[in-house]
């Protein structure tokens, strides 16, 4: 009879074992990384100076009363090998009827501004600085008709709030006449749910 026990509880105790071995790690770092034109793009990792943690400035949130979802980061500090290059700068995907994991294609910016253009389409928005071949200054650039991209979710987990994916575009500098290439992009965020738009 104290075999059977001990073989029940060695049995309950191997169950427990792979049962918590198979669970996803959801420890792993956030972030938020692309190609730009080829040259390395990821979000800031700063030290919050209330907190002395490391913040990653990029940021996920979903509004579930209008299915609009947004993705962003931003990058704001130079490096000794591109003092003046594309470190710097923000980018933004805005996915309209979001409907979890899938892939959305990523069109004409509402050049209005926020209101019933913005319910069409989803797109994508970036504001860089470049120092050559322009001088050093601030250019928007945002996905057209004839300039798009795909965002792909492949996580979006309600109960830890983690979204995760993968995305690719052309931006049209419109003062430029320029197109940017963003490719490999990829991310792992906690999001926020969050009204978003008005």
């Amino acid at each position: 009879m104290k075999t059977k026990h001990y073989i029940l509880i060695a049995f309950a105790a191997l169950l427990l074992f792979f049962q918590g071995s198979c669970k996803k790690d959801d420890t792993r770092p956030f972030y938020l990384s692309c190609k730009i034109n080829g040259e390395k793009w990821e979000a800031l990792k700063y030290e919050s100076l209330l907190s002395n943690k490391h913040v990653l400035a990029a940021r996920a949130y979903y509004d579930p009363d209008s299915a609009w979802l947004q993705i962003g980061g931003s990058r704001s500090v130079k490096t000794p090998s591109q003092p003046d290059s594309y470190m710097r700068g923000g980018m933004t995907i805005n996915i309209i009827d979001f409907d979890g994991e899938g892939s959305y294609n990523l069109k004409e910016h509402p050049r209005g501004g926020v209101g019933i253009s913005v319910l069409l389409k989803s797109w994508a928005w970036m504001e860089i600085v470049y120092a050559v071949p322009f001088p050093a200054s601030e250019y928007p650039a945002f996905t057209t008709d004839e300039y798009t991209g795909v965002c792909t979710i492949t996580r979006f987990d309600t109960n830890n709030q983690i979204i995760e994916g993968e995305f690719h575009f052309d931006a049209l500098h419109w003062d430029q006449d320029v197109v940017a290439n963003v490719t490999a992009g990829k991310f792992r965020l906690d999001y926020e749910i969050k009204e978003i738009g008005n």
